[in-house]
């Protein structure tokens, strides 16, 4: 069995009279591409707001290679080795491509405020190590032509996909992308996916997904974790939650589900 990299345990969070998650729990294995979807409202956001510092929960725990992450601020969250992105772009619009990887790259580097006041060798060799490993990952995301264009003159795909490079700059073991397709062309979701199999394969990242997209969840996930109203209602291979008919509720209501049992597959996914 392959070692589990993530383990959420008995995960909660409640805002004001609203459990916005309820005793969640999942694992994510070394390597593998998880999927955690379900209807607006669920709670997959705050999940991942919940395993990367943004909120603290009311119980459970989260940890990461063994390091338990509850308390920690985001920022320590990634040193921990767990980068995200969101699902409102959050670039630096008025800096280009090559300086948004740079600034996450910075997370790693070694030398702090008094090297980079004084521009001591020290901090100036990182640089030029930061801006090497930063045109590398953007060579990989296929973004090195646009390396010196401003991130809000970018395509709304290729923003998505910088996203995904900067996040990357701060040399995760888990990457957790927040609806990374959302708002793409059917060309630029089949890239999203190439993308995503590529980091586990190439760089041997493991990937948590909130998706909508149900085509690309069932065809790049190892597993899928589905929430509803703060709750999982269902986890398991994409055939599985294809015939699972707690999902097929979630999505379609008890009653539009009783009625269309013979295409309830397509509906999901239509």
């Amino acid at each position: 069995m392959t070692k589990a990299l993530m383990e959420v345990v008995g995960l909660k969070r409640g805002f004001g009279g609203l459990t916005a998650v309820d005793n969640v729990s999942l694992s994510v294995p070394e390597g593998s591409i998880i999927s955690v979807i379900g209807p607006n409202g669920a709670g997959k956001t705050t999940l991942f707001n919940l395993v990367t510092g943004i909120y603290q929960p009311d119980a459970g725990r989260v940890t990461l290679a063994g390091t338990p992450l509850v308390g920690l601020r985001p920022d320590q969250v990634a040193l921990a080795g767990l980068a995200r992105t969101f699902q409102n772009i959050r670039l630096f619009s008025g800096m280009t491509a090559l300086e948004n990887v740079v600034t996450a790259y910075a997370l790693r580097t070694r030398t702090g405020y008094w090297g980079a006041l004084f521009r001591s060798s020290a901090y100036r060799d990182e640089e030029r190590e930061a801006i090497a490993h930063s045109m590398k990952l953007l060579r990989f995301v296929g973004l090195a032509d646009r390396a010196d264009t401003l991130a809000g003159s970018l395509a709304y795909g290729e923003q998505r996909t910088l996203e995904i490079a900067r996040a990357l700059a701060t040399q995760p073991k888990l990457l957790l992308l927040d609806e990374p397709s959302a708002g793409m062309n059917p060309l630029e979701t089949e890239e999203a996916k190439q993308l995503i199999l590529r980091i586990r394969a190439e760089l041997g990242i493991a990937v948590v997904l909130i998706e909508h997209d149900m085509r690309l969840v069932m065809t790049v996930s190892d597993h899928i974790v589905v929430l509803d109203h703060g709750c999982k209602i269902a986890e398991g291979s994409a055939e599985d939650i294809r015939t699972n008919q707690n999902v097929i509720e979630a999505y379609l209501g008890r009653g539009v589900a009783a009625r269309t049992e013979d295409k309830k597959i397509e509906r999901i996914q239509a």
